[in-house]
C-alpha cells in the first residue's frame, strides 16, 4: 500500500512538474494580427484614399467596424492582386504614389483574416 501511494504521488507530482513548464514555455506561435497593430497600417498607406466616406470605393475601410465585414473579400482581392488598384507598367519604373502591396503586406493581410480578423 505504501509503494503504491509513493507511485500514485510521483506520477502527480511529474504531471504537475510537466504543466508547470508548459505554463512557464515562451510561444513559438507568433500571434495572429491585429487590424489595430498591423491591418490598419497596411489599409491607410494604399486603400483609404479611395476607401473612405464619400470617395470613389463601394465602402470604408477607414476602421476595424467598416473593415470587419469585409475580412474574406479584402483578403481574396489582395492575393489576387486585384485590390489595390494600379494601371502603372512596374516594367516602366517605380513610382512614389504606387498603393500596391508587398508580399508581406498581403502575407500580413492573409494572416490577419486567417487569424479570426481581431481587432487588437
Amino acid at each position: 500500500m505504501h509503494s503504491t501511494l509513493i507511485g500514485v504521488a510521483s506520477r502527480w507530482s511529474a504531471l504537475i512538474l510537466g504543466c508547470a513548464l508548459l505554463l512557464a514555455a515562451p510561444s513559438t506561435a507568433a500571434a495572429a494580427p491585429t487590424f489595430s497593430k498591423d491591418v490598419a497600417p497596411i489599409l491607410f498607406t494604399s486603400c483609404v484614399e479611395c476607401h473612405r466616406a464619400g470617395s470613389i470605393a463601394p465602402m470604408s475601410l477607414m476602421t476595424f467596424d467598416d473593415a470587419r465585414p469585409w475580412a474574406r473579400s479584402i483578403k481574396q482581392k489582395v492575393v489576387d492582386r486585384i485590390m489595390p488598384p494600379w494601371g502603372a507598367d512596374p516594367h516602366i519604373g517605380k513610382f512614389a504614389n504606387d498603393p500596391s502591396l508587398s508580399a508581406a503586406q498581403i502575407k500580413t493581410i492573409v494572416d490577419w483574416v486567417d487569424g479570426g480578423a481581431l481587432e487588437g
